[in-house]
């Protein structure tokens, strides 16, 4: 998969207490309720908060590829700004990309981050294979760390944070809900990292790429 558009993922960070329905709400309107019963106690006015979503996008996106596993001198094929992953066969070859997000709220503020998969226009994306989905990994990574192949830990135990299916009919369904896919949610932290790679192999000698 692969994409030209920088701001294809996104973060929304929302104040903390908010509980379901989901997606949250985004209303700029106080609801009132009036209480008619003469006997409660209860206020007769209640005011609802208001809350609303911030969007920060990337502040980096890396790529990180098995055939140049030690390469930390600067962004692989000078890219960053798209997303790149491919997959063949596992461990042959694979291509990654590293997502980081900086300038968060911290993690004290008890506030709520979801991470978001914003579709590009199809003209501005490639993608080819069997099973085109893809994983996300949560990792702990220093505000600007280098990413390397060899720092890539989707494969060595990093938690699932979500997946991406990115089947043609699965991402029709997706642009035709206005093409954002909601993946996850944690506490904010003021650098949020991600890792995503390709969770299949390919058939046939074709990679999902």
């Amino acid at each position: 998969m692969l994409t030209t558009v920088l701001p294809i993922l996104a973060a929304f960070f929302l104040r903390s207490g908010l509980t379901s329905p989901y997606p949250f709400t985004n209303t700029t309107t106080s609801i009132k309720r009036t209480n008619t019963n003469t006997n409660s106690s209860l206020p007769t006015n209640v005011t609802i908060p208001q809350y609303r979503c911030q969007t920060a996008y990337p502040s980096d996106l890396t790529i990180v590829n098995q055939r140049y596993p030690n390469h930390n001198t600067s962004h692989l094929h000078s890219a960053n700004s798209f997303f790149m992953l491919r997959r063949e066969l596992r461990s042959a070859g694979e291509i990654a990309t590293r997502v980081q997000f900086d300038s968060l709220p911290p993690n004290a503020t008890h506030t709520t981050c979801r991470l978001e998969f914003v579709l590009p226009h199809e003209a501005s994306q490639r993608i080819a294979g069997s099973n085109p989905t893809f994983n996300i990994y949560q990792v702990e990574r220093a505000a600007g760390a280098i990413a390397t192949w060899n720092t890539y830990q989707a494969s060595a135990g990093a938690a699932l944070f979500g997946r991406v299916n990115g089947e043609p009919e699965a991402l029709e369904r997706t642009r035709e809900v206005g093409g954002v896919a909601a993946i996850n949610e944690t506490r904010c932290n003021e650098t949020l990292t991600f890792e995503m790679g390709m969770a299949f192999d390919g058939l046939g000698g074709v990679p999902n790429y």
